[in-house]
């Protein structure tokens, strides 16, 4: 049997070891180095292996380090006398796994892409040394990680497994939150999972039809920095968007495919939204920038949490986009001139964010959002959450379309929706009619809207096979008078 070999010393390794003794010898083979016998038991199994010697001794030690060590625990005060251990292990064996306690005498680093492994010194560094079988367990960061799980408002993390960084992570759901009522399956996870819930002194897995209630507490995983973008938004008072997405704004103009006034109001809609919204900062792209008229009065839009960026050396949307998508953005603005393009609206679908296409009604002229209800929106409850959390902040109605009364899957549909109306305390509107072509309805009307509309592959093939489709959503593309959104679906 592989053995565990514990070099101890001082009141820490005196509890380790009697933790050891108590609770988990009989689980594996023990052999305990120490140097002073009075950090021992007086009653120590006959299974666990006692020493005491010098382990800084090399002659001492060879004999111990020998293949049957499978981990190898250093547990001592004298952060001079860990590190020569840490030292002559290795040197005896390369490939042992070193767990080594410390209380920062030494620089740690961690290597880069792991947050378990970690290099114990400055000059290890510099020798481009990296130990990938040893793990650090700073003291500081232990004693401070269980401090801050008992501020307020700070979501719990597990600890003793995982990377402890928090992926996964316990979030309670107060009465009010945009996830009450709400079916798992129709909760956007981007980066994220809802792993189960806890009810009532009871776990739950979680599956697509379970409604969370007002006092659930989700378990999550995922990405550890969306998942706090979560905990806010689940704690935060209604109307967040564009959390959890993200939370910038990203409007692309490009002068070489736009008329001046159409960036111009480009921007005018981009600035009334993000003063409207919970957008944390505005970020606009100027591609291929020329006219220098022009990039004089875009650069006078910049502020603090309005930024600026000229893209001189004509990189294609395709490629922005692709490389601005790591930055989270969570909401992407462009023209519909741009939109149109298959290769952009295939960018634009690949990286997962919502997309507001501008029309030529402005933002600030809106007096609705609008949904078409049919059988083929899946994921209706998702959008229509996003939808109701825009009517809110930006204090307009919220209409929707239903195109076939008659179907039991949209009367479930819209139940939800009206349940989730309550949340966001919104009186939506809602249209019943199986006969009145809504992309006729939203062209003839006098009303301006914004338009949600589900963004799945579909809209991404040739606009021109789109328009003998029967799909609202695929003839939402031949529609640039009011803007849309175009939500992930």
């Amino acid at each position: 049997m592989k053995k565990t070999l514990v070099f101890a010393d001082g009141i820490v390794a005196k509890i380790f070891i009697q933790k050891i003794i108590t609770q988990y010898f009989s689980n594996n083979a023990y052999a305990i180095v120490c140097k002073d016998a009075t950090i021992l038991p007086e009653q120590i199994p006959n299974s666990i292996q006692t020493y005491c010697f010098d382990y800084t001794s090399a002659f001492r030690l060879e004999s111990l380090c020998s293949r049957d060590i499978q981990d190898v625990f250093i547990v001592i005060e004298d952060p001079k006398e860990r590190f020569v251990l840490y030292e002559l292990i290795r040197g005896f064996n390369a490939k042992v796994r070193i767990v080594l306690y410390n209380n920062h005498e030494f620089t740690t680093h961690t290597t880069e892409g792991s947050n378990n492994v970690v290099m114990l010194r400055e000059d290890l560094r510099l020798k481009d040394m990296v130990d990938t079988n040893l793990v650090v367990i700073d003291s500081e960061h232990l004693v401070a990680n269980r401090l801050t799980q008992r501020l307020a408002n700070v979501p719990l993390i597990p600890r003793g497994f995982g990377l402890e960084q928090g992926e996964l992570m316990e979030i309670a759901i107060p009465p009010g939150s945009i996830f009450t009522y709400r079916h798992i399956g129709s909760i956007q996870q981007k980066k994220w999972r809802i792993v189960g819930i806890y009810r009532r002194a009871e776990f739950i897995l979680a599956t697509h039809t379970l409604v969370l209630q007002p006092n659930d507490v989700m378990l999550v995983a995922g990405d550890n920095v969306v998942l706090s973008e979560i905990y806010r938004s689940a704690k935060s008072d209604i109307g967040q968007f564009p959390a959890p997405f993200g939370k910038d704004i990203f409007l692309y103009v490009d002068p070489t495919r736009l008329s001046v006034q159409a960036i111009l109001d480009d921007i005018q809609d981009a600035l009334f939204l993000h003063t409207h919204i919970k957008s944390d900062t505005l970020h606009i792209i100027v591609l291929n920038p020329s006219n220098f008229a022009l990039l004089e009065s875009i650069r006078s839009h910049q502020a603090p949490k309005v930024h600026i960026h000229f893209v001189y050396d004509n990189t294609d949307f395709c490629a922005q986009i692709d490389s601005d998508h790591k930055k989270r953005p969570g909401l992407i603005m462009v023209n519909h001139e741009l939109f149109i393009s298959r290769k952009n609206r295939q960018a634009l679908h690949k990286i997962n964010t919502p997309v507001l296409k501008t029309g030529y009604k402005r933002l600030k002229e809106v007096q609705k959002s609008f949904l078409i209800v049919d059988e083929g929106l899946q994921k209706g409850e998702n959008i229509a959450s996003v939808m109701f959390d825009i009517s809110k902040q930006l204090n307009i109605a919220a209409r929707f379309y239903d195109f076939n009364p008659d179907s039991e899957y949209q009367r479930t549909l819209l139940n939800n929706i009206e349940n989730l109306a309550k949340i966001f305390s919104q009186q939506p509107e809602v249209t019943y009619s199986n006969s009145y072509n809504p992309i006729l309805f939203l062209q003839r009307s006098h009303d301006v809207y914004l338009q949600f509309v589900p963004f799945d592959s579909s809209l991404t093939t040739i606009r021109f096979l789109t328009l003998g489709s029967m799909d609202p959503k695929k003839l939402s593309l031949g529609l640039d008078t009011n803007p849309q959104i175009f939500i992930p679906y």
